[in-house]
């Protein structure tokens, strides 16, 4: 996989064009394997947002807002 990635970016170089082509299939190739992905694990997969990121949450039953250490669990 390793040498055809590095072929093709070797052709890409001498060609806008070819690069515009080759960006446009290794879009559909990623879309293609998060479809196939989906349907194997049956979960949605994230899209990544951009955008400021949300407030930080904390679980007040696992005791870290109130300083509380629970034992470890063996």
């Amino acid at each position: 996989m390793a040498r055809i990635i590095e072929s093709v970016a070797v052709s890409v170089e001498t060609s806008p064009q070819l690069a515009g082509q080759v960006a446009d299939n290794l879009a559909s190739i990623v879309n293609y394997q998060q479809i196939l992905a989906r349907k194997i694990i049956g979960l949605p997969i994230r899209v990544k947002q951009i955008g400021p990121p949300g407030k930080p949450w904390l679980n007040v039953y696992a005791g870290v807002r109130q300083g509380v250490q629970k034992p470890p669990s063996s």
